[in-house]
């Protein structure tokens, strides 16, 4: 009798680890219900359409499309995600963003996802920003208590309230009943929002080793050169990624590369942890001979915008560069954020060169601590390859900025 209480008592310890480690993820692939336990949320703010496309560049997979409606318009879960502090404390809660429309909002935009308790919420708010068409996202929040303390928060963001109560925020975690995300931005009803692999994982989860990127190549018809450009499926530092560009050279992954010989070339992008390679990933490319300019003509000045560019990426490796600037997009279109993130108060001169040498733009303001942004107007570039000098507390950073119509 004994032997089979220890037994049964085994066997139930067993049952409770099993489902402890059943950490809750809607990745919307299911053929025959692919919201699973989503829904618009009850009257008045269930004025939201859904629906699902593929595929998430991320890992290729099917993505819920959210578009909002006049009224309140939020989707929620509110039988996965329950108790997450309780049972996934120390974790991370994943999710994956794209932006489609946002109904004339005009600014960068932070990907955001709302955990409530039936009575009180709280927002985990990213600190990357995007705009329509700029690219998946893939942001992860800390399953942490406050403990009286100000609210988590990590590299990629932090937890947010209207009011700010420690203890409240505890609660919510700890007895959380109701996830939510929204395509909410504006009064007009046009947005349209992507959400996938909404999941509980382990904040070190072996998935954050992504040295997947996309490779831009602009060619020059007639300054005979061709400019490459790093784009990262990763929402990691950049800092922790090096590229090698097929010709012995390599650089960080803002650091744009000149080609200046046709051919073909092995780019490869390596994250590092600790100083040490992670993963790499590698593609090959194929460097066209830009188109001949005529026979006779004097190409003598066309050496001029090579050498502009090749300064400006040998200012951009030098130790003197700042590293506090991000262009946002990138390639741009009509205008181009310039994020900045400097450590004390100035004044900050920007200036888009082209490659003739001529300064197309010319603009200096003055930015707060912190996370900032400084908007450029782009609409009058032609498209083409551009160098963004930034100058600040006597620094010089360059950048290279795509401009793609």
């Amino acid at each position: 009798m004994v032997r089979m209480y220890f037994l049964a008592m085994s066997l139930f310890m067993g049952s409770l680890l099993f489902n402890a480690q059943q950490a809750p993820c809607s990745d919307f692939n299911d053929p025959v219900n692919p919201a699973g336990n989503w829904a618009p949320a009850p009257p008045p703010n269930d004025n939201v359409s859904a629906g699902f496309g593929t595929a998430n560049t991320f890992d290729g997979s099917q993505f819920l499309i959210l578009k909002d409606q006049s009224g309140g318009s939020w989707y929620e879960n509110n039988k996965d995600y329950r108790n997450l502090g309780e049972k996934f404390k120390g974790q991370c809660l994943y999710f994956d963003f794209y932006l489609e429309n946002d109904s004339g909002y005009g600014m960068p935009y932070h990907p955001n996802i709302t955990l409530s308790d039936g009575t009180n919420s709280t927002t985990f708010v990213a600190n990357i920003t995007v705009t329509p068409g700029s690219g998946w996202v893939r942001v992860k929040a800390p399953i942490e208590f406050a403990n009286g303390g100000p609210l988590p928060s990590n590299s990629e963001g932090a937890w947010t309230m209207a009011s700010p109560n420690p203890v409240i925020f505890d609660q919510i975690m700890m007895n959380s009943t109701t996830l939510s995300v929204s395509p909410d931005m504006t009064s007009t009803q046009q947005e349209v929002v992507y959400f996938d692999n909404i999941c509980v994982k382990p904040c070190n989860n072996c998935n954050d080793c992504n040295s997947n990127f996309k490779l831009q190549t602009t060619t020059s018809t007639s300054g005979g050169f061709t400019i490459g450009q790093v784009f990262l499926e990763s929402t990691n530092s950049p800092s922790l990624y090096k590229v090698e560009w097929g010709d012995g050279a390599t650089s960080d992954v803002l650091t744009s590369h000149v080609y200046t010989n046709p051919g073909t070339y092995k780019v490869c992008v390596t994250q590092f942890e600790n100083g040490k390679p992670k993963c790499t990933t590698c593609l090959v490319i194929c460097i066209p001979k830009p188109a001949e300019s005529g026979q006779g003509k004097n190409t003598s000045n066309l050496t001029s915008p090579l050498k502009a560019i090749s300064e400006a990426a040998r200012g951009e490796l030098s130790s003197n560069s700042v590293k506090e600037y991000l262009l946002v997009p990138n390639p741009a279109k009509s205008y181009v954020d310039v994020q900045t993130n400097l450590s004390k108060k100035g004044s900050v001169a920007i200036r888009v060169i082209d490659v003739s040498g001529k300064v197309v733009i010319n603009q200096t303001e003055t930015v707060e601590t912190g996370r900032q942004s400084i908007k450029l107007n782009t609409e009058g570039l032609v498209q083409g390859a551009y160098i963004v000098e930034i100058k600040s507390d006597g620094k010089t950073s360059s950048q290279k900025l795509l401009i793609s119509k």
